[in-house]
C-alpha cells in the first residue's frame, strides 16, 4: 500500500498541541507505526527529530518495543488502530509487525530517529568545500573551551599597536563593572559576556558586525556621533537649568520660595544646572502657564509679587525643559547604545578569534552548524541541497517544536514544504507552555503563530491533546485553575506600562500571555477519577533571607512523613530552579543523614546536578593543600591550608576551626609538613593520592564518592592536558569546581534535579522547596537590536542593556518583546514544575509583603486569593480561595493518604565500597619511561651515558638533589637508582678539593664544545674558570682506570691553553671507583 494512498486527506500537516501529561509520546508512536505499516521500506523514508539524545533513545526504544509486542501478539493499544487502518485481522497485524521489525533491526542505521543537531551535522558534511573546511574536520562540542582559548588569544594581542580601540573597550567594560559595584575578573567576565555571540539575534548579522568592526573609521565616527548627540542634549539641559537659576537670583528668589518649600519642584532646575539628567516629575509638569500653581495662600506677599514678576521669563524655562525631555527619544537612544557600545567591539573580537582558531584547526563549533547550513540554503533551491546529501525522506515528525529555533526552522521549512507537495503526511508536536529553553535560541512563537503563516496555502490540521494521563484529579484541577487565573494576572501586570501606548506594533502584546495559555484546560480520564491526589503550598511569613533556612529544616521532616505514608524514595523528586539550590538541598539531606545515623528513615539522594564535587570537605582540603604546595610562600594560601586541615582532621565546624587555628596552632603538624615536602615532587595524580592517604583516618564514608570522582577528574586532566599543577588549578577554578558527581538511575533514592532537567518526566511526589524566582529579568541582559532610524542605522547591529529606559528609545518594541518573553519563560518554568506531579505536589514559597506581582511567589499568592468564573461548570473547576488559609498561609487541597504503590526492587545491585584503596607511589611497580639506557647489550656504557647527563645538570652542590628529582619524576631512574646515584655523588663530593669545585666560586661550563682549527670539535665534561686558574674535568663511570683517558684530558688542557689561559689543570674523576686523579 503506498504512503500517498494511505493519507488521502486534503491537509497533510498535522500539528498536535500537547499539554503536559497528555499522551504525546503515545500519539507519536501511533503515527509512526501507521507510517511503518504503509510500505515495506517506509522506515527508510521517515525522519523523526527531537532535541536530546535521551529523547531520541527513548523514542527508538518505544517504537521497537511496540513492534516487538505486536509481533508477539501481546496486548497492545495499537493493534486495533492498525487493524482498522489497513483492514487487517489480528494475525495479519502480528505478521506485518514481525516483518517490519526484522527489516528495521537488519537495517538499523536507516532507522532515522535523530536529534536536530545530528541531522544538520550529517547534512553539513556534504558541504565542507563550500564552508572552507577540510574533509576530516572536527566538531567541537565544548564552547566554553573554545571561548577560553579565543579570549586568551585576544588578551595576548592587546600589546599590538592596532588594538588600541579594543583596549579602550576593555577598560570601559571594567569601569562598568566597578560602577555597578560588581566584583570582576576581566577574563571570566568576558567569557560570561561572550555567550552572547551564540544567540541567533547576533548570528544573523555576525558577518556584517565583523565588517563594521574591521572598519575602524566607521566605529570611531559612530562613537563620535553618539557622543555629540549626548553632549548636545545634556549641555542644553544644563543651560536651561542655569538660565532658570539666574532668573530666580535676579528676582531674589530661591527654589524653596515656591510651592512645596523644601520639596518644591523648582529644585529640579538646580539638578539640571549641575548636569543631572532627570525626567521632569509629574508635579513639575503641572507648572507651565499657571502662576497660581507656583505659590500658596501662605506665601508671603513680597515673595508672591517676585514670583509673579519672574513668571514670564521663568515660565519659558519650565516649558523649554519639559519640551526638551519630551523630545529626548534620539538622546535616550544614543545614551543607551553608548552604554554598551564597548561590548560590540569586545564580542566582535572574540567572534573573530573563534573563527580564526576554527580555520587554523579545521574545526567547526556544534553551535555554528545551524547558521552555516542556513547560509548555504539561503538563495538556493533547498530540495537540491538535501538531495546532495542523499536524503530521501517522505515524512517528517518534529517533536518538542516549541524548543526549535528560528534558524533551525528555516532549515527544515523547505523540507516539510517539499514533502507536503508530494502528498505526504507530516507531524509537528509541541506546547508553548513548556518552552523553557530560550537561552538555547528556542522560539515558542514558531508554534504559536509562524506555522500558520508559513503554511497559509497548504493548511494545517490542528489538534489539542486535552486529557491528562499523568496526574491525579486535584493536581489537574489545581493546575487548570492557577494557570488560568495566573495567566490573566500576569497579562494585567505586563500591560500596565503599555496602558498609554498608541503604537500599533505593540497592540498584539496586550493578549499574548493569555493567548499562550488559551488551550490550558485538561480533562481527567476515567481511570484517574478515583485518584484524588493532593496539592499543598506553604507561604512562609518570615524575613526574605530566612525563609529558605526554614524550608531546609522542614525538608527532612517532609521526607520522613512521606515515607510513613508508604512512599518509596524513588517516588519523590525535589525540583529546583538552579544547580546551586540543588546543592543546598543535597547538602541539607546529607548532613541530616550524617547527624541521624540511627534513624529508621532513609535520606539517600541521586542527582547529576546537585552533588558538586567542590562542596565536599575532603575536596576543599585537597584543593587548599594543592594551592599551598604550588605556592608555599603565599601566606594567605598557607592560612587556608591550615584552616582546612584543622577543620577536616578534627571534624570541626568552621567556627571551631577558626578558634583552634587562631589560638596558637598556626602551623601544620611537623609530620604533615614533612610529608607534604616529599609529596610536592610527585606527579599530579600521585600527589593527589598521597595527600588523601595522609588523611584516610579522618575520612567519612560519604566522602568516598567525592574523592573517587575527584581522582577521576585529575586523571582525565593529566591524560587530556598535562600533569602541570598550575594548569590543573587554573582549570579547577574555571571549570572543575562546578563539576558534579554522576549518579546512575535505577536506585531507590530521592531525585534532585533542576526544573529544566525534569521536563518530560513524571514523579509520584514533587517537592519544590524554593518556589520563588523573578518574573522579569534580574541579571544583566543584552538585546541585539537592528537600528532602522537615522543616524543610528549606520551599524547593522548594536547591543543595548535591557531596562525600562528603553521604553523611550527607538528600541521600545524590542524592550516590550523581551519583557513578554521573560514573563512567559518564567511562568512556563512554573508550569513545567507543577505538571511533573502524579499524586502529590508540595511547594514552599515566601509570603509576599505586598499584592504587587513581581515574582512567582506573589503570582501564586494573589492567584490563590482570586476567585475566577473562567472555569465555572468545568469538570475540574476549583475555587482556589476556598482552600487557602490566609492566617496560616497554607493552601491545601486533598487529604494526606496512603498511596497504592508497589515496592519496586532496584534493578541495580548495590555494592558498598568501604574504603578507597591506594598503593604508595614508592611501592608501585616501576616502569622506566625512557629505557634507552637499560635495554642494550652495552648496558654499563649506557649507564655511564645516563650518569654523564645527570652530572652535566650540576653546577653547584644545590643542584644535585634537583637533578636527581628531575630524572626520577620523568621516569628515567627508579627510587632505588636515585638513592644509589645520590650515594655515589655524596662520596665523590666528600673530598674537600672536589667540594670546592661545586661551591659556586667558579664559572662552570658543562658539556661545552671546543672548535678546532680544522673544523672538528672536542667536548670536555666540565670546565671551571676563576681569576687564577682553569680546571678541566672528565667524568668516568667504569670499573677500571685507562691510560687513554690521561691523553684525552691532556689534549683538552692544551686546547684551553691555546685560548690564552695560563694556569690550566686537568683531572679524571672515577666516580664509581671513588678516585680523583690530577694530570
Amino acid at each position: 500500500m503506498s504512503n500517498h494512498a494511505l493519507f488521502d486527506d486534503e491537509i497533510n500537516l498535522q500539528v498536535y498541541k500537547a499539554s503536559a501529561g497528555s499522551g504525546k509520546t503515545h500519539r507519536l508512536t501511533a503515527e509512526y507505526l501507521r507510517l511503518l505499516f504503509s510500505a515495506p521500506n517506509a522506515y527508510r523514508h521517515i525522519l523523526a527529530v527531537t532535541f536530546t539524545n535521551k529523547a531520541t533513545d527513548e523514542m527508538k526504544t518505544r517504537i521497537v518495543a511496540e513492534l516487538a509486542r505486536l509481533a508477539k501478539g501481546e496486548d497492545s493499544p495499537y493493534t486495533k488502530l492498525l487493524a482498522e487502518e489497513y483492514g487487517y485481522n489480528d494475525e495479519q497485524v502480528k505478521k506485518e509487525a514481525r516483518d517490519t521489525l526484522v527489516r528495521v533491526l537488519h537495517d538499523y542505521s536507516a532507522f532515522s530517529v535523530s536529534t536536530i543537531d545530528k541531522f544538520f551535522q550529517q547534512t553539513m558534511r556534504a558541504f565542507t568545500r563550500e564552508i572552507g573546511l577540510g574533509g576530516g574536520y572536527n566538531v567541537e562540542l565544548d564552547t566554553d573551551k573554545v571561548l577560553g582559548e579565543a579570549i586568551d588569544s585576544m588578551l595576548y594581542d592587546l600589546e599590538r599597536s592596532d588594538n588600541k580601540l579594543l583596549l579602550d573597550w576593555l577598560i570601559r567594560f571594567s569601569e562598568e563593572k566597578v560602577e555597578n559595584g560588581e566584583t570582576w575578573n576581566i577574563r571570566n567576565d568576558i567569557q560570561s559576556l561572550s555567550s552572547e555571540i551564540f544567540k541567533e539575534s547576533y548570528k544573523a548579522y555576525s558577518n556584517q558586525v565583523q565588517a563594521n568592526i574591521a572598519d575602524k573609521q566607521l566605529m570611531t565616527d559612530y562613537k563620535d556621533m553618539l557622543f555629540a548627540i549626548i553632549q548636545t542634549f545634556e549641555t542644553r539641559s544644563q543651560q536651561i537649568g542655569e538660565k532658570a537659576l539666574n532668573i530666580m537670583t535676579r528676582f531674589g528668589l530661591k527654589p524653596d520660595d515656591f510651592k512645596g518649600g523644601s520639596r518644591s519642584a523648582f529644585f529640579s532646575f538646580l539638578k539640571w544646572a549641575n548636569k543631572a539628567i532627570e525626567e521632569p516629575t509629574n508635579t513639575f509638569r503641572t507648572l507651565p502657564d499657571d502662576v497660581t500653581n507656583w505659590y500658596t495662600a501662605k506665601t508671603a506677599a513680597d515673595v508672591k509679587d517676585r514670583i509673579e514678576s519672574a513668571f514670564t521669563e521663568l515660565n519659558v524655562c519650565v516649558s523649554d525643559i519639559i519640551t526638551h525631555y519630551d523630545d529626548s527619544r534620539i538622546y535616550q537612544t544614543a545614551y543607551e547604545i553608548n552604554r554598551y557600545f564597548f561590548t560590540l567591539g569586545i564580542l566582535g573580537d572574540v567572534d573573530r578569534k573563534i573563527r580564526e582558531n576554527a580555520a587554523e584547526n579545521n574545526m567547526m563549533l556544534i553551535s555554528d552548524t545551524t547558521e552555516l547550513l542556513n547560509r548555504i540554503i539561503e538563495g538556493n533551491e533547498s530540495p537540491f541541497i538535501y538531495e546532495k546529501v542523499g536524503l530521501r525522506v517522505n515524512n517528517y515528525m518534529i517533536d518538542e517544536f516549541q524548543d526549535t529555533s528560528g534558524m533551525q526552522w528555516q532549515n527544515f521549512l523547505p523540507l516539510v514544504r517539499d514533502s507536503l507537495a508530494g502528498g505526504n503526511k507530516n507531524f509537528i508536536v509541541g506546547d508553548v507552555k513548556q518552552s523553557i529553553y530560550r537561552w538555547r535560541n528556542s522560539d515558542w512563537k514558531l508554534l504559536d503563530e509562524q506555522l500558520d503563516i508559513d503554511f497559509r496555502q497548504e493548511g494545517i490540521n490542528h489538534e489539542t491533546l486535552d486529557t491528562n494521563w499523568r496526574s491525579s484529579r486535584n493536581v489537574i484541577g489545581f493546575n487548570n485553575a492557577i494557570f488560568s487565573i495566573g495567566s490573566h494576572l500576569l497579562q494585567d501586570t505586563y500591560n500596565k506600562p503599555l496602558s498609554d501606548t498608541e503604537d500599533k506594533r505593540l497592540q498584539p502584546f496586550f493578549s499574548r500571555i493569555t493567548k499562550a495559555y488559551g488551550e490550558l484546560y485538561q480533562q481527567i480520564p476515567d481511570k484517574h477519577k478515583d485518584n484524588e491526589g493532593r496539592v499543598k503550598i506553604e507561604f512562609i511569613d518570615t524575613d526574605e533571607h530566612v525563609w529558605q533556612d526554614y524550608v531546609l529544616e522542614q525538608l527532612p521532616l517532609q521526607i520522613e512523613e512521606l515515607q510513613d505514608r508508604g512512599y518509596n524514595l524513588q517516588d519523590i523528586a525535589i525540583l529546583v530552579r538552579t544547580k546551586r539550590e540543588g546543592a543546598d538541598v543535597a547538602n541539607c539531606l546529607l548532613e541530616y543523614k550524617s547527624n541521624h545515623p540511627d534513624s529508621k528513615y532513609r535520606y539517600d539522594i541521586i542527582s547529576d546536578e546537585a552533588l558538586f564535587v567542590g562542596n565536599s570537605k575532603s575536596i576543599k582540603l585537597i584543593i587548599a593543600l594543592l594551592k599551598y604546595l604550588h605556592n608555599p610562600l603565599d601566606a594567605s594560601l598557607k592560612t587556608l591550608a591550615v584552616f582546612e586541615y584543622f577543620k577536616y582532621n578534627n571534624q570541626l565546624s568552621a567556627e571551631d576551626a577558626l578558634q583552634k587555628y587562631f589560638s596558637g596552632n598556626e602551623e601544620l603538624p611537623e609530620n604533615i609538613a614533612k610529608e607534604l615536602d616529599r609529596i610536592r615532587e610527585l606527579p599530579l595524580y600521585e600527589m593527589t593520592e598521597e595527600i588523601f592517604e595522609l588523611f584516610r583516618n579522618a575520612m567519612e564514608d560519604n566522602e568516598q564518592v567525592y574523592i573517587q570522582s575527584f581522582l577521576d577528574m585529575v586523571l582525565d586532566f593529566t591524560i587530556r592536558s598535562s600533569s602541570d599543577l598550575d594548569a590543573f588549578l587554573k582549570w579547577w577554578n574555571e571549570t572543575g569546581v562546578n563539576k558534579t558527581i554522576f549518579t546512575p538511575d535505577g536506585q531507590d533514592a530521592i531525585r534532585i534535579m533542576t526544573i529544566h532537567k525534569s521536563k518530560g518526566l513524571g514523579f509520584n511526589v514533587v517537592l519544590i522547596p524554593f518556589c520563588n524566582w523573578e518574573i522579569d529579568h534580574r541579571l544583566t541582559t543584552i538585546l541585539w537590536c537592528h537600528p532602522k532610524t537615522e543616524p543610528f542605522d549606520r551599524l547593522h547591529l548594536v547591543p543595548v542593556k535591557y531596562s525600562q529606559k528603553l521604553k523611550n528609545t527607538i528600541f521600545d518594541y524590542e524592550y516590550f518583546d523581551e519583557r513578554l518573553h521573560a514573563f512567559i519563560d518564567n511562568v512556563n518554568i512554573l508550569y513545567v514544575a507543577f505538571t511533573r506531579a502524579k499524586n502529590e505536589l508540595i511547594a514552599f514559597a515566601p509570603r509576599p509583603k505586598r499584592e504587587e506581582i513581581n515574582n512567582i511567589a506573589s503570582l501564586l499568592w494573589v492567584g490563590a486569593n482570586t476567585s475566577s468564573g473562567i472555569l465555572a461548570g468545568k469538570q475540574t473547576h476549583i475555587d482556589l480561595p476556598e482552600y487557602l488559609n490566609v492566617e496560616s498561609g497554607i493552601f491545601e487541597i486533598g487529604e494526606s493518604y496512603i498511596p497504592k504503590l508497589k515496592k519496586e526492587a532496584s534493578p541495580l545491585e548495590e555494592i558498598k565500597i568501604d574504603s578507597l584503596s591506594s598503593v604508595s607511589y614508592d611501592d608501585r611497580i616501576g616502569l622506566l619511561l625512557k629505557n634507552k639506557y637499560y635495554f642494550t647489550d652495552s648496558g654499563k656504557r649506557d649507564y655511564g651515558t645516563l650518569m654523564h647527563e645527570i652530572v652535566s645538570k650540576v653546577e653547584t652542590l644545590d643542584d644535585i638533589e634537583k637533578a636527581l628529582d628531575e630524572y626520577y619524576i620523568s621516569g628515567d631512574i627508579t627510587a632505588a637508582q636515585k638513592a644509589e646515584i645520590g650515594g655515589l655523588l655524596e662520596d665523590y663530593l666528600s673530598d674537600p678539593v672536589v667540594a670546592s669545585w661545586y661551591s659556586g666560586e667558579y664559572k662552570v661550563l658543562n658539556e661545552v664544545q671546543i672548535l678546532q682549527p680544522k673544523g672538528s670539535f672536542s667536548r670536555p665534561d666540565r670546565v671551571m674558570i676563576n681569576k687564577e686558574e682553569v680546571i678541566v674535568i672528565d667524568y668516568k663511570f667504569g670499573e677500571k682506570e685507562d691510560k687513554r683517558y690521561i691523553r684525552q684530558i691532556k689534549y683538552y688542557a692544551d686546547q684551553i691553553r691555546k685560548m690564552g689561559y695560563k694556569d690550566v689543570k686537568g683531572y679524571i674523576c672515577y666516580i664509581t671507583l671513588g678516585k680523583v686523579i690530577e694530570i
